[in-house]
C-alpha cells in the first residue's frame, strides 16, 4: 500500500499535486490562508518562520509590483538538463553480451508511429497485469533561473521553495488498486493515450533483451486531452482555483517532458520507466496587493514494474 497518503487532507487530489501546489503558491498562501496550508501538509516551525518573513516582506511592497524578469522564450534550452541526475542506478542495466543494436534485424520499431504503438500497448498493461509497481525515487528540483517573485520576496521565496524540493529515495510499493491510483496517469484506467502529434521525437533501441524507448514531448501549456496530460500527472488549474480563492490566475507551461522505459522483448511487459516533467508555474493572486510569481520546477519519478 502507498505510504504517502494523507487521510486528513480536505482536498481530493493526490499528495504529489498538493506538494506541487504548496511550492508554487508559497508566496501568496503562507501569509493568506493558514487553513489551506494546514490541509496540505504540516511543516512545523519552518513554515511559521517563513510565513512571518514573507508577510513582513510583502507589507513593504508597493500596491503594484512588476515581475522580476521576463520569462525566457520557449526556445531556450531546458534548465532541467543540467540538474537532472546523470544516471539512474535503479534502471536495469543493459545486457553487456547482447548483440549490437540493429533495428532492422531485431525487429525494434523505428518509425514514430510504431514506437508510440509499442509504448501505449505495453504501458497500458501495467494497470491491468502488473502485480507490483515500485516507485524507486521521487526527485523534485527547483529551477531557480525560471523563478520570478516581486521584490523582497525573491530571496525569501526562492530559498523556501528549494527547501521543499528534495529527492526522496525511499521506495514506495503499490499493489492492487493502488497501482491504478498512483502510477501515471493517476486515478485513470490508462497509462498512456499518446499520439504522434504529442511528441517531438521518439526513439527505440534493442539491447538484446529489452526495447529501450525514449519519448520527448512537445511544449504545451495547461494541456487537457493532449501533450503531457495524456501520459503524466499534470496540475489542473481548476483544482488550484477551488483550493485557493486568493488565486486569480494560474497556468503551467511544460517543456522538455521525457519518458524513458524498458520493455521486455519476450513478454511485451514494461519493466522500468522514468518520467521527467519540467515546468514553469505562473500565479497571480490578490492578497494585500496583486502579486505575480513564477516557479520553475522539475518532477522526476522512477519506477520498477513487477508481474
Amino acid at each position: 500500500m502507498a505510504k504517502d497518503k494523507n487521510p486528513d487532507s480536505k482536498m481530493n487530489f493526490d499528495p504529489e499535486v498538493k506538494k506541487g501546489l504548496i511550492i508554487a503558491l508559497v508566496i501568496v498562501l503562507l501569509f493568506s490562508s493558514g487553513n489551506f496550508l494546514g490541509s496540505l501538509m504540516s511543516a512545523g516551525k519552518a513554515i511559521d518562520k517563513a510565513s512571518s518573513d514573507v508577510a513582513s516582506a510583502v507589507s513593504t511592497q508597493p500596491a503594484t509590483t512588476q515581475p522580476a524578469a521576463t520569462e525566457p522564450p520557449a526556445t531556450q534550452p531546458a534548465a532541467s538538463e543540467s540538474t537532472a541526475p546523470a544516471a539512474d542506478s535503479s534502471a536495469p542495466a543493459a545486457d553487456s553480451t547482447a548483440p549490437a543494436n540493429n533495428n532492422a534485424s531485431t525487429g525494434a520499431p523505428s518509425s514514430k508511429a510504431d514506437i508510440v504503438k509499442l509504448y501505449n500497448e505495453s504501458a497500458n498493461k501495467v494497470k491491468t497485469n502488473a502485480s507490483k509497481v515500485t516507485r524507486n525515487f521521487e526527485d523534485l528540483q527547483h529551477n531557480d533561473q525560471y523563478t520570478e517573485m516581486p521584490g523582497a520576496l525573491q530571496s525569501i521565496g526562492s530559498g523556501l521553495i528549494s527547501s521543499f524540493l528534495k529527492k526522496d529515495e525511499t521506495p514506495v510499493d503499490y499493489t492492487g488498486a493502488d497501482i491504478a491510483a498512483n502510477f501515471p496517469v493517476k486515478g485513470e484506467s490508462y497509462v498512456s493515450k499518446i499520439t504522434e502529434a504529442d511528441l517531438s521525437d521518439a526513439t527505440c533501441t534493442d539491447d538484446g533483451t529489452n526495447y529501450n524507448i525514449t519519448l520527448k514531448f512537445n511544449e504545451c501549456t495547461d494541456p487537457t486531452n493532449n501533450g503531457c496530460a495524456v501520459a503524466f500527472n499534470v496540475i489542473k488549474p481548476d483544482e488550484v482555483y477551488s483550493a485557493a480563492k486568493v488565486v486569480k490566475s494560474f497556468s503551467v507551461r511544460y517543456y522538455d517532458a521525457t519518458i524513458e522505459c524498458k520493455i521486455d522483448k519476450a513478454t511485451g511487459n514494461m519493466t522500468w520507466a522514468k518520467f521527467t516533467l519540467p515546468m514553469v508555474m505562473s500565479v497571480t493572486a490578490q492578497v494585500l496587493a496583486t502579486l505575480d510569481a513564477k516557479v520553475g520546477m522539475t518532477f522526476i519519478d522512477d519506477y520498477t514494474i513487477t508481474y
